[in-house]
């Protein structure tokens, strides 16, 4: 059965997390919605699924809840279930950028000045000179990526603000920079973070890649984008679309994620069909040698179960 798919996020300051977190918990129970909603003073970051008249009365009443008014829906379909269940918590930070355990959290009414999707188009399509920066871990550009996008070897978001601290961009901050992510939530607060270390010309890309391409058929994007649900990774570029990820072991071009089913691995890998089966699911000999000798650490029946990694939902 098809299914309605939101991303949406607004920093907002919420005084009461725990109200808005049982609010928002109760709603959507009475709609039937699952996923995962994060809420904290500094705002609230969600992904859910459900039917289409669900969701349109979730957003509805989310809207008309004071001080959320102004949250913008990202939406997409699926076929089917995507979360196993609903998860509501409160937090101390909605997106974790790591900079506040230092005692001096990043100020969020400094964020960069958005860039819109066509105008990140033409930049592409006039051959401007500009440096484009993943916010987002490895293993989601391991699978979709702007084109000539800066990436990080990182394995959550809160490792970046350490390697631009010890110059990993010095040469650009003189530069043109845009910086993306999956919706956007990532970008107001690494956009911010950019300027305080000093890059003069900081955009981000208004609503993410997600809004990049609903607004205009997602050309100059390589691969598919990441996402934190079931589906793991979706379509992104309708007008000359690619595959950039490579098997773990043949290094055949697919885009196909799933864990080791070494449950004490759990390692997330591109992995084709015909490797999939050869390797029982594995990353490695040791691995698939592990699951046939003790068949009670084998972590999943379902083949392509992905468990994602960070924290981050938008």
């Amino acid at each position: 059965m098809k299914k309605t798919v939101l991303l949406y996020y607004l920093y907002t300051k919420i005084e009461e997390p725990e109200i808005l977190r049982d609010h928002q918990r109760a709603l959507c129970k009475r709609l039937g919605l699952k996923g995962r909603i994060l809420i904290s003073e500094e705002g609230i970051n969600g992904t859910l699924s459900g039917s289409k008249e669900a969701t349109d009365e979730y957003m509805k009443e989310t809207n008309e809840y004071p001080g959320l008014e102004s949250i913008e829906w990202k939406i997409s379909a699926s076929d089917g279930d995507v979360f196993p269940k609903l998860r509501v918590v409160v937090r101390d930070e909605v997106v974790t950028l790591g900079v506040k355990k230092s005692g001096k959290d990043v100020n969020i009414d400094n964020t960069a000045e958005y860039i819109e999707p066509e105008e990140l188009l033409n930049l592409y399509e006039n051959d401007e000179d500009f440096i484009i920066i993943d916010a987002r871990n490895e293993y989601e550009a391991r699978i979709g990526k702007f084109k000539n996008a800066k990436i990080f070897d990182v394995k959550a978001f809160r490792e970046i603000p350490e390697l631009i601290r010890n110059g990993e961009l010095d040469d650009v901050k003189d530069k043109q920079v845009v910086t993306y992510c999956t919706g956007g939530i990532r970008c107001e607060k690494f956009s911010a973070f950019l300027k305080e270390e000093g890059f003069k010309n900081v955009r981000q890309l208004h609503g993410g890649i997600h809004r990049y391409s609903d607004l205009t058929g997602g050309k100059h994007f390589e691969g598919e984008m990441y996402v934190f649900d079931g589906r793991v990774h979706i379509p992104v570029n309708n007008v000359d679309p690619s595959v950039i990820s490579e098997c773990y072991h043949c290094k055949e071009k697919v885009a196909r994620f799933i864990n080791c089913h070494n449950s004490k691995c759990n390692k997330q890998i591109i992995c084709c069909e015909s490797c999939s089966e050869k390797h029982d699911n594995t990353c490695s000999e040791a691995c698939q040698s592990a699951i046939q000798e003790h068949p009670e650490l084998r972590a999943y029946k379902n083949v392509e179960h992905v468990q994602a990694n960070a924290c981050s939902i938008a």
